[in-house]
C-alpha cells in the first residue's frame, strides 16, 4: 500500500505544496532534498495508515498534511537545524579535507618513488679507480634527524669520499635537508673545512662527501660534530697498503 502511496503522484498536489512552502525557509540548499525524502516518507505512511482505516486517498491526504502541523513552524525549525552558515562551513571544510587528502598523496606518494627509485652516488666511482673501500654501518642522531655512514671509497687520483643517508623520524620531516654532517679530519692533524657533495632526495637522502688530496699515509677518519649543544663523534680506521678491498 506504501509503494502504491508512493507512485501515484498525481494525487499529491497538496502534499508537494505543504512540502514547498516547508522547504522554503530551509536556506541551506544542500540539505533540501534529504529534508523533502524525510517529510514525505512520513506523510506516506500516513496516508497509507488512513487509507488502511477506510478514507479515500484525497481525504487521507489532507488528515496527514493537517497531522504534520504548520508549514512555516516546521520549516523555520528546521532552518535552525540545517543552519545555512555550519552547513557552508561543513562544506568548505569536507572540500579543504579532500584538496589536502590529494595534496598528502601526491607529496608522500613522490617522495616514496624518488627514494625506491633514487641514485647511488657509491655506483659513479669505478671499479680500477678505487684504491680501497670499507662498508660501515656507523649511525648517530641530531634531534629527530638519523644519519647513518655507510661506506668510504678511496681513489687514485687522491680522492676520499664519505658515502653516508639520513632521514628524519618525523613524518613531516621527509625530504627536509642536512646542512652539514660536521668537521671532517685526520689522525695526521689535517682538518677538511670544505669538500664538494651530493645529495639524492625521497625520505631516505644518499650523500656523499668528497675529500681532495686526502694523505694516503692517514690510517683514520675523524668525523666530529659539535654544534648548539648537539655533539656526535665517528671514529674510522683506515686501511694501510695500496690493496683494493
Amino acid at each position: 500500500m506504501h509503494e502504491e502511496a508512493f507512485h501515484d503522484k498525481d494525487s499529491f498536489s497538496e502534499c508537494d505544496k505543504f512540502l514547498d512552502q516547508v522547504l522554503s525557509y530551509v536556506k541551506f540548499p544542500f540539505d533540501r532534498d534529504e529534508i523533502r525524502l524525510e517529510l514525505e516518507s512520513h506523510i506516506l505512511e500516513k496516508i497509507e495508515y488512513y487509507i488502511e482505516q477506510g478514507y479515500d486517498r484525497t481525504t487521507a491526504e489532507q488528515y496527514s498534511i493537517k497531522d504534520m502541523g504548520d508549514a512555516r513552524e516546521i520549516g523555520m525549525a528546521l532552518n535552525k537545524e540545517h543552519n545555512p552558515f555550519l552547513g557552508w562551513l561543513c562544506k568548505i571544510t569536507n572540500v579543504m579535507i579532500a584538496l589536502l587528502s590529494i595534496w598528502l598523496i601526491y607529496f608522500y606518494g613522490s617522495i616514496l618513488i624518488i627514494t625506491f627509485f633514487q641514485h647511488s652516488p657509491i655506483n659513479d666511482i669505478p671499479k680500477s679507480e678505487i684504491v680501497y673501500r670499507i662498508d660501515i654501518n656507523k649511525k648517530v642522531r641530531l634531534d629527530d634527524r638519523v644519519i647513518k655512514f655507510t661506506n668510504i671509497v678511496y681513489e687514485k687520483n687522491g680522492d676520499l669520499n664519505i658515502f653516508y643517508e639520513y632521514y628524519d623520524t618525523r613524518l613531516w620531516g621527509a625530504g627536509w635537508s642536512l646542512s652539514g654532517i660536521g668537521d671532517v679530519m685526520d689522525n695526521l692533524g689535517n682538518k677538511y673545512s670544505a669538500g664538494s657533495g651530493y645529495k639524492s632526495g625521497g625520505i631516505i637522502s644518499k650523500c656523499v662527501k668528497t675529500l681532495k688530496n686526502f694523505p694516503r699515509e692517514a690510517d683514520m677518519l675523524i668525523i666530529n660534530y659539535d654544534r648548539y649543544n648537539r655533539k656526535y663523534r665517528v671514529e674510522i680506521p683506515l686501511p694501510r697498503g695500496d690493496s683494493n678491498e
